[in-house]
């Protein structure tokens, strides 16, 4: 096994570069940085719910890492053989690039770094895979962004898509909007509207992410089950793979 994608880690050391750290990245020496979530596994749950191989499952496939912030999902994908990995955030994350280079730099692996809102950035693509983990939520424009990422991918190629869900019960398509004077699944965080990819818009419920992928021509598979653990320790979450098909397609 790739030590990357060991789960047994040796002990959990202290932000090495002195930042705060959302991801608890894990070292060469089988150590772990510390990082905010309660649950030291989270980030290898949450692969493990992918269902990409660690060994080869990646392998000549050109990545996009959309919201990549320490870069966890961004150095599993160059561990599981990706060819070519692009990992972007915009620069009002306080911490990056600053923890996706250190954690590339211990592992000695060279991801292509990007500081840009990914809405107005000129991609070189189409990719194979994207990941767009934690990024739809914080998106006041949805729909535009549905068809720019299926610009980027190529035909047959899959998005990975981690979204906090819609507490809202309904058989319709539902996205509940953020508030800060409503008791919604998460607050607006309206102080924060200025910046990019840190204020909360659009919660969608499951029927929405099927409506969504349905209305710009992906499959839509929904990665749960009784057996993923990310998602049973985590039921406000959702996690999707989006699979680009051809337009002409019914």
């Amino acid at each position: 096994m790739n030590p990357f994608f060991q789960t047994q880690c040796t002990k959990l050391i202290d932000p090495p570069n002195g930042n705060l750290w959302w991801h608890n990245m894990p070292l060469p020496d089988g150590s772990r940085i510390n990082a905010q979530p309660v649950d030291k596994d989270l980030q290898f749950k949450m692969w493990q719910a992918m269902q990409i191989p660690n060994e080869g499952g990646l392998s000549g496939k050109q990545v996009l890492d959309i919201g990549a912030n320490d870069g966890f999902f961004t150095l599993a994908a160059i561990m599981a053989g990706a060819k070519e990995v692009t990992a972007l955030n915009s620069a009002d994350w306080q911490t990056w690039p600053q923890n996706i280079e250190y954690a590339s730099e211990a592992w000695g692996i060279r991801p292509n770094l990007v500081t840009a809102d990914f809405r107005t950035y000129n991609f070189q693509g189409p990719y194979d895979v994207i990941f767009f983990l934690g990024v739809l939520y914080h998106l006041e424009d949805i729909f535009t962004c549905m068809k720019m990422l299926r610009r980027l991918l190529k035909d047959g190629g899959a998005n990975y898509l981690a979204t906090q869900m819609s507490k809202v019960d309904s058989d319709l398509p539902v996205f509940e909007y953020a508030s800060d004077i409503y008791s919604t699944v998460a607050i607006q965080d309206k102080s924060n509207l200025k910046g990019v990819g840190i204020s909360n818009y659009f919660f969608p419920n499951t029927h929405a992410m099927h409506n969504l992928a349905y209305s710009y021509n992906f499959e839509c598979e929904s990665l749960s089950g009784p057996r993923v653990k990310y998602l049973q320790e985590n039921p406000t979450r959702g996690l999707f793979k989006l699979v680009k098909r051809n337009a002409l397609d019914p």
